[in-house]
């Protein structure tokens, strides 16, 4: 299966970031392969881009599984990836068991290597394409409760400079991005609640973000006109990154 040069796959479409991601990029002009565990979700999200003449489309994935990954992916030929799906809870460190590191990890870093795997030899044949890796500022600074998280994202980051290096003399562009805490449906309940009331407190800005504030960044970093960006982490976060 040939995909078109101007073809951006996404993990995690079926909602939250990955859902505005696509709709962002699809209204850029880029055909779109939502991939995802909720094929309901993502039959909807699909369907509501804009641009549909670009014959976006969707894939039911799971990114853990190697072998799956590998056979689904393997034979396409895209021009971007964002590797956006993961998972979190909320324990502390001490209290996690090996199911639920196993679980966090397999997701959020294997996960978004395998898919990486599958992907980039076909990039190294254009010697042309983009990877963004999803990381969060808690990749930097760590808090109480989400440490196994914090982890993940803190190796994503070292996966995209490592990417990078390895990557450059084929031209291909790894780059990260940071979000701070993004307000969205999946998580407005309790970042509306008491426990979001202290994180403010932590945000020089003093409030939270709308995914509609990570538009411009993922459109620039996707934008072919970004050639000389690699190795980059953005931290979008309204400056909870920056200090104590």
């Amino acid at each position: 299966m040939t995909i078109q040069s101007n073809t951006v796959l996404i993990t995690g479409a079926s909602r939250g970031l990955g859902a505005n991601f696509s709709n962002v990029l699809a209204h850029d002009g880029f055909k779109i392969i939502g991939v995802g565990r909720n094929l309901q979700n993502l039959k909807s999200v699909i369907s509501s881009l804009p641009n549909q003449d670009l014959g976006h489309s969707y894939l039911k994935l799971d990114i853990t599984d190697e072998l799956q990954v590998q056979s689904m992916l393997n034979d396409l030929n895209i021009y971007a990836l964002i590797n956006n799906a993961g998972i979190a809870n909320t324990k502390l460190l001490h209290e996690e068991t090996y199911s639920d590191l196993t679980k966090i990890i397999d997701t959020n870093l294997l996960g978004s290597i395998n898919v990486s795997n599958a992907l980039i030899p076909n990039m190294i044949k254009n010697k042309n394409g983009k990877i963004i890796n999803i990381a969060s500022t808690l990749g930097y600074r760590p808090l109480s409760f989400v440490g196994a998280y914090s982890a993940t994202k803190a190796a994503l980051i070292q996966i995209t400079k490592s990417q990078s290096i390895e990557l450059a003399k084929y031209n291909i562009c790894v780059n990260a991005l940071a979000p701070g805490y993004i307000l969205t449906d999946i998580n407005r309940k309790q970042l509306e609640g008491d426990a979001g009331v202290l994180l403010k407190k932590k945000i020089p800005l003093k409030r939270f973000a709308t995914v509609e504030e990570l538009d411009v960044i993922i459109s620039m970093l996707v934008n072919p006109l970004n050639t000389y960006m690699t190795g980059a982490t953005i931290a979008v976060d309204g400056g909870l990154s920056t200090g104590l």
